[in-house]
């Protein structure tokens, strides 16, 4: 099995310790790498915990093939394994099976989806996707997991405003009807969309169309948690979709699939939570969160 590399598309060896402040390598291992055993790489895998350590690195990657990391993704898709969440900060959705609920989850080559009560996921995990984490090393099972995308495999379209974006094509619910209305949040990380057929939503959306998102939320936020239209959250890995009723803002969330859009927390600009920072290379396709 090839050993991956552990290069998080920082390169840049720090002065003192001869290591790179982005995978923990000297340049003597950098440079030796591809001619090496297994044997040879896992060694050196072995001391980049401790070497990030050292220079105040918080995030690494995993040493994870791709096939390692699809099979991550299905086992944590099992009820009661954690959560995924999709999105940015103020604006995401989250994908999580309680105990109990049935499920379905599907491995079709790079396509990971699965399904539950009031919600839906799809990935696609292929050679451009790498597990990293800011996690230390004794957190082990209990730590975060982010899936982050090469940055030159592309992201979702980007809308600085409200618009439609007629039938949703690649909707993971069966039968899905509607059109897509993109919210218009304006950031390449992922976007917010909600589906919505005939109704006061549709009504007030077609009368929002054309205005960012922070016009436009005083004239269909109430619509949207009337009727709470399925949600949809796409980021470059993938989609989330949540079909429940959107909770008021006293209430708590759901169990299983939900979404929370919180504009306060949408106006710090941040795609990742504070301490998960993303090399540039990078976009965030998913985060996961083990169970509490």
């Amino acid at each position: 099995m090839t050993v991956a590399s552990p290069c998080t598309g920082i390169c840049k060896l720090d002065q003192n310790t001869g290591w790179c402040l982005g995978c923990g390598r000297s340049g003597d291992d950098i440079a030796a790498w591809n001619g090496q055993s297994s044997a040879w790489r896992d060694g050196v895998w072995a001391q980049i915990p401790t070497r990030l350590s050292t220079l105040g690195v918080r995030c690494r990657r995993l040493p994870w093939t791709t096939d390692e990391l699809r099979q991550f993704v299905l086992d944590t898709l099992q009820p009661g394994r954690g959560t995924w969440v999709m999105g940015v900060v103020g604006a995401v959705a989250e994908y999580a099976v309680p105990s109990g609920w049935q499920h379905e989850v599907r491995c079709d080559g790079d396509t990971i989806s699965a399904c539950t009560r009031n919600g839906a996921l799809r990935m696609s995990v292929n050679d451009d996707v790498r597990a990293l984490t800011f996690d230390p090393p004794a957190a082990g099972d209990a730590s975060r997991i982010v899936l982050a995308v090469k940055r030159e495999r592309g992201h979702p379209p980007v809308a600085d405003s409200v618009c439609n974006l007629g039938v949703d094509r690649d909707a993971l619910e069966a039968n899905a009807a509607g059109h897509l209305f993109d919210l218009g949040l304006g950031r390449a990380a992922s976007r917010f969309c909600v589906r919505v057929c005939e109704g006061g939503a549709l009504t007030a959306l077609q009368g929002a169309l054309g205005q960012p998102f922070s016009r436009a939320l005083p004239h269909i936020g109430a619509a949207l948690v009337a009727e709470s239209p399925p949600r949809v959250v796409e980021s470059a890995l993938g989609r989330i979709e949540a079909h429940g009723r959107i909770p008021p803002p006293d209430a708590r969330s759901p169990l299983g699939p939900h979404t929370h859009l919180l504009p306060d927390h949408l106006a710090t600009e941040r795609d990742t939570p504070i301490g998960m920072d993303l090399p540039g290379s990078y976009l965030p396709g998913a985060i996961f969160y083990p169970p509490r």
